[in-house]
């Protein structure tokens, strides 16, 4: 019996869907053309027909990921928001994000090292947006004008954000608190600022 998804979607759209579900669920390594086919309640064939194969809907899914996981940076821009609010806004909504597709940081890291110059819109976005609007909301959080510092800070929060993540469920039994009840991420997220960005 296949689990399907909602039939008003377009087969493109139901494949993508169910890509993106097994991700969020069990993992890039989990995900099978057959596994796919079945939530999609498409057949095999269909997700050659309408993306060329496993390996480009899952990319296409990754794709869809970054995207969402950028959506976090629109924080930054709530000037109306005094700055240390606009950071810590924006950091919640990263972190949720990021443990609703804890491996998407693994395929980036994977990338990464496996082809330092492979293109990834992740990392693409940080180097011409994504760095320069944190530098922006530190600088009027700290003070500092030196950019080796605010960069510095910027991958120490980063770090703080990701390694419990990248961990999974490990995390928990190791620094015996709950990463993923929110309450509890979210304090977490406090003193990472508390802690990083306070002088």
């Amino acid at each position: 019996m296949r689990a399907q998804l909602n039939n008003k979607h377009l087969p493109k759209e139901k494949i993508l869907n169910a890509t993106l579900k097994i991700i969020g669920t069990r993992g890039v390594q989990h995900v099978t053309s057959r596994s796919i086919a079945a939530l999609a309640d498409v057949n095999v064939a269909a997700i050659n027909y309408y993306f060329g194969g496993k390996n480009k809907v899952v990319n296409e899914a990754l794709k869809t990921i970054a995207q969402t996981l950028l959506l976090s940076f629109k924080h930054l821009d709530e000037l109306s928001l005094p700055a240390e609010v606009r950071l810590r806004n924006c950091l919640y909504s990263y972190a949720d994000y990021a443990i609703l597709y804890p491996d998407v940081f693994r395929n980036f890291i994977d990338q990464i090292h496996h082809d330092p110059e492979a293109s990834c819109e992740y990392i693409e976005f940080l180097r011409k947006n994504g760095l320069a609007k944190l530098k922006t909301v530190l600088k009027e959080i700290t003070g500092t004008e030196d950019e080796n510092q605010l960069s510095m800070i910027i991958f120490q929060i980063f770090s703080c954000l990701e390694f419990p993540v990248l961990l999974g469920p490990r995390f928990n039994s190791l620094a015996n608190f709950n990463y993923y009840d929110r309450d509890c991420r979210y304090r977490y997220i406090d003193l990472v600022i508390k802690s990083l960005v306070k002088n």
